[in-house]
């Protein structure tokens, strides 16, 4: 490769951490130490630490140091592919993740990393911690994973860090409102003794303590903020910690909890849920998908998006993925199948979503044989032009229609169609032409139609008052409200004189005047039952009974009514 070319993919791989790339990286595009000290004396690349490298058209990163010791600790990753467990995973923790959160007024040396695995370091600059970490003790600054600031202060306390630089750090977090003192004092009380405090001194005392030794007493500040803090500190975010206070249990009950450990006793987990819910309280997914390496979102894909989203579908399978702990976005990709395809295959990749319900088809991608690789459900519904397809577009409710009406003495119809682009259309039209003959009925005609309330209202306009018909099935519910406003306009009753369905349940039929008579599909079990399969298919269980027995049923209302005598 030529220099400019080997520049380009150092820059592309330092993109997204801070201008930075490692050595190890590096070798990953078959770019070796030589090259990189070419570019060094060249002055296009700049050693920060050992293996570790800034692009020197990059400007330089914040907490310069910090930034290089935690790439180290795994070289070989990306930083956006890292994660807090297993080897070379690592937290920015105590004095260094105080320098982070802009706590304690001086910059830290060494830089201090907790580690979920026992490892070492020849490095004099690096202080390595041991201890796990909930996820509600991480949060991530500048793309950095860092303990949050009660977390931060936990982590001091146990080091038996200076009682006033802790007191300086709290009092500076209290002031910009990172940390809240009450929830703070009930994890700290087990310190107080080893800051020479009496056993029975509360971790209240204890901040008091500390910020007095920094020469800035909590007590004025708390008082001063006393209203800010009532009715439950409203605005502020619920911890892990005041959960498990309210229900009564550890923090590692609910954070088993919140991974939906099948092994709770019934009791607990009702206390828990309770307590969630009174608190409002909700996890800190970014903390989460840094230690499990996943988004905790499910993307659901459409083609390009239009005028037309099918709401209900998506509300199903939204709720399907919130109850199981996911977040959903709803994209429209375009393109044909196979472009859809390496989206989606993209978006996997790198790990912005978990997983993938389709409504459109994706070529040959699907779960299969590999899904752990490949966590994708098509459920293929509709086609590029988000027109209805398979289960959605069957036709075979236009026959119970037709029965329901021949029960009331009605023996002569008229079909409205919709748009023959659409296979639903096209199938209601054939199962009312056969039914008609099946069950010898009488058919005046087929009108060919758009969808619209103007086909409905012209359908009904143009119909001979001598014809015949006494029930008019519309191909949906739009066309059905046309197909009553043109028989009101010319005098005719609905439904004394004239019976009228639609099709497709849409709010407005309940309110129209007349209710209108419509079938009803049940397009968020659909969504649901999808949903369900890709979260299955996720937790590597076996896929529920996708297919919902009962989709379709008609809702007969005032719109139709026996024959007229």
């Amino acid at each position: 490769m030529s220099r400019a070319d080997v520049l380009k993919v150092l820059e592309a791989r330092a993109a997204d951490q801070w201008g930075l790339v490692t050595t190890a990286q590096a070798k990953l595009d078959a770019v070796q130490g030589v090259q990189l000290l070419r570019l060094e004396r060249a002055g296009l690349l700049e050693s920060v630490g050992h293996g570790v490298y800034r692009i020197l058209a990059s400007p330089p990163p914040e907490h310069l140091g910090i930034k290089v010791a935690w790439l180290r600790l795994d070289p070989r990753t990306p930083a956006r592919d890292r994660d807090i467990e297993g080897p070379g995973a690592g937290v920015v923790s105590h004095a260094s993740a105080c320098a982070v959160h802009g706590l304690g007024g001086r910059p830290t040396d060494p830089v201090e990393l907790t580690v979920s695995s026992r490892r070492t370091t020849r490095d004099e600059t690096v202080v390595l911690h041991r201890a796990r970490m909930d996820a509600d003790d991480i949060t991530v600054v500048d793309g950095l994973p860092v303990t949050t600031v009660p977390r931060t202060v936990v982590d001091l306390l146990d080091a038996r860090a200076d009682a006033a630089r802790v007191g300086t750090v709290l009092a500076e977090a209290v002031s910009r409102d990172l940390v809240r003192v009450d929830d703070l004092a009930a994890r700290v009380g087990p310190f107080a003794a080893a800051y020479g405090l009496p056993a029975e001194a509360s971790g209240a005392e204890l901040l008091e303590f500390l910020c007095e030794q920094a020469g800035r007493p909590l007590r004025a500040r708390k008082a001063a903020r006393a209203a800010t803090r009532t009715a439950g500190s409203q605005g502020k975010r619920a911890t892990i910690w005041e959960v498990a206070e309210r229900a009564g249990v550890s923090h590692q009950t609910v954070s088993r909890y919140l991974k939906n450990d099948s092994g709770m006793r019934p009791t607990t987990r009702a206390r828990i849920e309770r307590a969630v819910a009174e608190l409002d309280y909700r996890p800190n997914l970014v903390a989460r998908s840094m230690r499990t390496r996943r988004s905790h979102r499910i993307t659901i894909v459409l083609p390009e998006l239009s005028g037309f989203v099918p709401i209900p579908l998506l509300r199903g399978a939204s709720a399907a993925a919130h109850e199981a702990g996911y977040l959903t976005d709803v994209i429209g990709l375009q393109g044909g199948e196979s472009r859809r395809a390496r989206s989606v295959l993209s978006l996997l990749d790198t790990r912005q979503a978990d997983g993938v319900l389709s409504l459109v088809p994706l070529g040959k991608l699907t779960g299969g044989p590999d899904a752990g690789q490949r966590p994708v459900v098509v459920l293929g519904e509709y086609d590029d032009d988000l027109h209805a397809r398979g289960r959605l577009a069957d036709g075979r409710p236009a026959e119970q229609i037709l029965r329901h009406l021949a029960d009331q003495g009605h023996r002569r119809f008229l079909h409205v169609a919709g748009s023959q682009e659409w296979a639903s259309a096209r199938n209601r039209r054939a199962v009312y032409v056969e039914a008609i003959e099946r069950l010898r009925l009488e058919s005046y005609g087929v009108v060919d139609g758009d969808w619209s309330v103007r086909s409905g209202y012209e359908a009904a306009r143009d119909l001979p008052a001598d014809s015949g018909v006494t029930a008019v099935l519309a191909a949906n519910d739009y066309v059905a409200m046309g197909v009553i406003r043109g028989f009101q306009d010319r005098g005719t009753r609905v439904p004394q004189d004239m019976s009228v369905f639609g099709w497709d349940d849409e709010e407005f039929t309940r309110y129209f005047s007349p209710t209108i008579s419509t079938v009803h599909m049940d397009k968020e079990e659909v969504g649901r039952r999808a949903m369900l399969s890709l979260l299955a298919l996720l937790r590597g269980e076996p896929a529920p009974v996708a297919d919902v027995a009962e989709l379709f049923h008609i809702v007969p209302r005032e719109s139709s009514g026996p024959a007229p005598r």
